[in-house]
């Protein structure tokens, strides 16, 4: 690439000669000649390689030019080359910064210096770079968030970075001169250390994690890189160690190690340790012939806590339960939670029957204090189902299987209590199986008959209405009675099925009583749980009343208490819904549950009914009197009509009479019958 050069001379001549100069020193050249400050300043932007300047010209200096580079900070090789230069002058030119000068009579020095004055910027330019990288390679030892120690060949250190004292504690005072080795943490033994020098003098380079300490003693560990850095000759001249700080690293990962394996809620083993810790005692077990039990806990009616309180409660109620049965069983046992509120326990070490049934009677024993969550005051119970190892299975599933079966038989048992698993549960399992899977065609079979039992006013003795209760009618199964079918139909999802074929079934009877002249009140149809739930209700019962033509006030829909407390705010909303359509509601089994009474009197209600089991004792127990006196009392203030059920007694209808009950039903007037068999049944007085 020619040398792009500025002649600063008057005489064109004498530029032409020193360019000719130049040239035959066989330099390449691109030139041009200035002789004023303007022409100067103009040409040294694009700035030139190199500058030859006359020191005394008619209208400009050598001086002025020196100083205008100066001034714009430019850093250009600058020649004098002039006739009339003194000594003197010529030292004060270098002072200011000129690279050489060359007096016209000698041009034989001209190529010479203007090489040196190349070379000396070159040499400026490389020296400043060099010192540029240095400068940049200590901002970046000590800004870097890794923390860096070099030592000499001998190990001594001779430099830490500010990242070093943060992380280890030590300033560099307390660390120059000394070895490493003040900084072991006592956790790696001789070996690891020989390994690591190994490496090192070996590849020139070591990586790895080391456990260091600090200088207030805390352990910590680090992520390690050593270097060998050699010097000119190939020798090693220091090490250099970079390490990082990966403590919060380490501690994430013992997170996500301990959540892989535990319950992030409660903190207990999840599913998947169980089951790991169940495969080794199962191993043990059948290795020193010895027993093991698997218990299964289910929380009882832990869903209503949740849908009444909400799941912020819940978490906490499950976190509390966890704490009491940790604390009940021994540190050996394994505790697990499954998921929800499912639970699942193992006791090795040849545990017997009866060891289990005892740990069965402190779970439930240590739920029984009441747990106060959120201003709440709240009593929980569980159901427990228990498996043995090897009589009721030699394998995981098996064992956890069977255990989950005799938990479901505990909650059938009443809840609150423990089973042992026997075979007759996996037989009743095999039942239930083969019953929800032809329990799911039901409807579409026409498998699902109606009877209906009539209510009897006591004052008149009319008839006043009729209750319509489902009944499946199966080819090979029989009558199935709905304590069997209903609980089972909720669980697998299709009681909004059976309810809508219940409730247009029920209403298109009195449509076709109405036909035939038999003008029957009101049509009682009993609500699940489930259909309470659906926001598809309202719209089905009007869509019904609309289809039947019936009156509306003709049908009357009766819910549970329990079922009206469990949820209180989404039922009162359905049951103004209904209410305000003009249908009757009435309140089944009441006296069984926990009401509010305070709610109870807001809710839109029109009768209470009695539960029978208050009925059943009337004249043999005083309690249950009393009780049916209190429910006849408060239905009264209330406005509301009692409608009693289960009579099957004349004293038990004259004892309702003296206290004022309206209405009543049951086997003393007549067994719930199909259509056809009711109309003709002497209890079926059909008002004319």
């Amino acid at each position: 690439m020619p040398l792009r050069l500025l002649i600063v001379e008057d005489l064109p001549h004498d530029a032409e000669l020193m360019a000719l100069r130049l040239q035959e020193d066989g330099l390449e050249l691109y030139w041009q000649r200035v002789q004023t400050e303007a022409q100067y300043l103009a040409a040294l932007n694009p700035a030139p390689d190199l500058i030859l300047c006359d020191w005394h010209l008619p209208r400009f200096s050598g001086q002025q030019a020196l100083e205008l580079l100066h001034e714009r900070n430019l850093d250009i090789p600058f020649v004098i080359v002039s006739g009339g230069i003194g000594e003197e002058a010529a030292v004060a030119a270098l002072r200011l910064g000129a690279s050489d000068y060359v007096l016209k009579d000698r041009p034989a020095r001209l190529g010479e210096a203007v090489r040196r004055a190349l070379e000396e910027k070159r040499l400026r330019v490389a020296h400043e770079q060099d010192q540029e990288q240095l400068r940049l390679a200590e901002r970046v030892f000590q800004n870097t968030a890794e923390g860096i120690k070099v030592t000499d060949a001998t190990g001594r250190i001779v430099s830490v970075n500010a990242a070093f004292e943060t992380i280890t504690g030590y300033c560099a005072a307390d660390v120059v001169g000394q070895n490493p080795k003040m900084l072991k943490s006592g956790r790696h033994d001789p070996l690891f250390y020989q390994n690591l020098w190994a490496s090192l003098l070996n590849t020139g380079l070591w990586r790895g994690e080391i456990w260091n300490r600090r200088k207030n003693g805390e352990i910590y560990p680090e992520w390690l890189a050593i270097s060998a850095v050699p010097d000119a000759q190939g020798r090693v001249a220091h090490y250099v160690g970079i390490f990082s700080d990966i403590s919060q690293i380490k501690e994430a990962q013992k997170q996500i190690d301990f959540l892989a394996y535990h319950d992030a809620l409660t903190h207990l083993p999840n599913r998947i340790l169980f089951r790991d810790r169940l495969a080794h005692a199962l191993t043990h077990a059948h290795r020193k012939a010895k027993t093991l039990a698997v218990m299964f806990i289910d929380l009882d009616r832990f869903k209503t806590v949740n849908d009444t309180l909400g799941h912020p409660v819940g978490d906490e109620l499950l976190r509390q339960v966890s704490q009491r049965m940790t604390q009940t069983v021994r540190a050996d046992d394994t505790l697990a939670r499954l998921g929800g509120d499912e639970f699942v326990l193992l006791l090795e070490d040849g545990e017997s029957a009866q060891r289990a049934a005892s740990v069965a009677r402190k779970l439930l024993g240590c739920l029984t204090r009441p747990m106060h969550i959120s201003g709440h005051e709240l009593v929980v119970s569980a159901s427990v189902g228990i498996s043995l190892y090897p009589t009721d299975g030699e394998d995981a599933d098996t064992l956890i299987r069977h255990a989950d079966r005799a938990m479901y038989e505990a909650k059938q048992r009443g809840r609150n209590n423990f089973q042992f698993f026997t075979q007759s549960l996996n037989e009743g399992a095999l039942e239930r199986l083969m019953m929800e899977n032809i329990l799911r065609g039901a409807v579409s079979r026409n498998e699902l008959v109606l009877h209906y039992q009539p209510q009897i006013d006591l004052a008149s003795g009319q008839l006043v209405g009729v209750e319509a209760l489902v009944r499946w009618q199966h080819p090979k199964l029989g009558v199935v009675s709905p304590d069997r079918f209903i609980p089972l139909a909720e669980e697998i999802g299709i009681i909004g099925d059976i309810g809508a074929w219940v409730l247009r079934t029920a209403c298109q009877q009195l449509a076709d009583w109405d036909r035939q002249g038999l003008q029957v009140p009101r049509m009682g149809v009993n609500l699940s749980v489930k259909q309470i739930d659906s926001e598809g209700l309202v719209d089905l019962v009007a869509n019904v009343l609309r289809e039947t033509a019936l009156g509306k006030h003709r049908l009357e829909l009766e819910v549970t208490e329990s079922m009206l407390m469990r949820a209180p705010k989404s039922s009162h909303a359905v049951l103004d819904a209904i209410k305000s359509m003009g249908v009757e509601l009435a309140v089944d089994d009441f006296g069984t549950g926990y009401s509010n009474l305070a709610y109870l009197k807001h809710l839109p209600l029109n009768r209470l009914k009695i539960d029978q089991s208050f009925v059943r004792d009337i004249g043999r127990d005083g309690n249950d009197e009393s009780i049916v006196r209190a429910i006849i009392a408060l239905a009264h203030s209330l406005g509301l009509e009692t409608i009693a059920e289960g009579v099957e007694e004349v004293q038990q209808a004259e004892f309702l009479r003296r206290e004022g009950c309206n209405l009543v039903q049951g086997y003393l007037y007549s067994r719930p019958l199909p259509a056809a068999q009711l109309i003709l049944h002497p209890a079926f007085q059909p008002c004319p």
